[in-house]
C-alpha cells in the first residue's frame, strides 16, 4: 500500500473519536478537520501523535471534506465519518494488494457494516453498501447536494472485501433526529429541482419503502432489528415526501399572496 492519509471532519465526537484514531494507527498521516467541538474530541485528537487538527467552520459536508482532503501531504486519502473505523484485516488486505492494483485503479470501495441496537446488520439494504472512501487525492473529490454526498472519481476503481465498520445511531432517538435533519434536507433538495409531490404519494413511498427493505432486501433475517429498520426506514421515506408537499403548499402560499 503506498503512503496514506487518513481524512475525519469532526464535531463534537468525543464518544466516537478515540475508536476511529485507534483504527487509523497504521496509516501514514491522519488529519482531523473540526468544525467548532466543544466536547473532548480535540483533547482526546491531541494524545495521537500522527494527528493534525485543523479548524474551518462548517457550510456543507461537500465542501468540508474536500478542504480536509486538500491538506493531505500524500497522493491518496482515506476519507472517513467519525462515526466509522477500519479493522487490521482491512489494512492487511489493502496491503497484500499487488503493485499493479494501485498503478492501474484510483479508487479503492468497501463494504460497510453498520452496529445497530447491538447487531452487525447484514439485510435490508444496509449491508454491503459499497462506498469509495480510499482514492486518489487528484482524480476524485466529494460532490452532491444538501444530502448524500460522494465521491467522483476519474479512473478505475477496485473493490476489497473487508467492510469499514459503521458505529451509526448510539439508539432509537438519535436514529430519529437523523431522520427529522434528513427528510428536511432532502425535501430541500427535491424542492429546489422542481420536483413535487403529494399527500397520497408520500403514504405509498412509506409503505412500499417498508416492503422493499424488510421483504426484497431480506430485511427480516435480521430479526427485530430488521423490523425496527424497516419501519424507520419507510417512516424516512414518507417524511421526507411530506415535507416537499409541504413546501410546495408553503410557497403557494406566499406566490397567492
Amino acid at each position: 500500500m503506498p503512503p496514506v492519509t487518513a481524512c475525519v471532519i469532526t464535531l463534537n465526537e468525543e464518544d466516537n473519536i478515540r475508536r476511529i484514531l485507534d483504527s487509523l494507527s497504521s496509516l501514514d498521516e491522519i488529519i482531523i478537520l473540526d468544525s467548532g467541538s466543544n466536547d473532548k474530541t480535540l483533547e482526546i485528537a491531541t494524545t495521537y501523535p500522527k494527528v493534525k487538527i485543523e479548524y474551518r467552520k462548517f457550510d456543507t459536508y461537500i465542501n468540508q471534506k474536500n478542504h480536509c482532503i486538500s491538506l493531505a501531504n500524500n497522493d491518496w486519502v482515506f476519507s472517513l465519518d467519525a462515526d466509522e473505523c477500519i479493522t487490521e484485516e482491512l489494512i492487511n488486505e489493502l496491503n497484500n494488494l499487488p503493485e499493479t492494483i494501485w498503478i492501474n485503479n484510483k479508487g479503492i470501495e468497501f463494504p460497510r457494516l453498520t452496529f445497530y441496537l447491538g447487531k452487525w446488520v447484514y439485510h435490508g439494504g444496509w449491508y454491503p453498501n459499497y462506498q469509495l472512501r480510499l482514492f486518489h487525492k487528484n482524480s476524485g473529490k466529494f460532490n452532491g447536494f444538501l444530502v448524500h454526498e460522494r465521491v467522483s472519481l476519474i479512473g478505475n476503481i477496485f473493490r476489497v472485501k473487508s467492510p469499514i465498520l459503521h458505529y451509526s445511531y448510539k439508539n432509537i432517538s438519535d436514529h430519529l433526529k437523523f431522520i427529522d435533519t434528513y427528510s428536511t434536507l432532502t425535501a430541500i433538495e427535491k424542492y429546489n429541482n422542481g420536483k413535487k409531490t403529494g399527500v397520497t404519494f408520500s403514504i405509498l413511498e412509506g409503505f412500499y419503502k417498508f416492503f422493499q427493505m424488510y421483504f426484497i432486501k431480506f430485511g427480516f433475517l435480521d430479526g427485530k432489528v430488521g423490523v425496527i429498520i424497516a419501519i424507520l426506514g419507510a417512516y424516512y421515506n414518507f417524511l421526507k415526501y411530506i415535507k416537499l408537499y409541504e413546501l410546495s403548499i408553503q410557497n403557494k402560499d406566499k406566490n397567492n399572496y
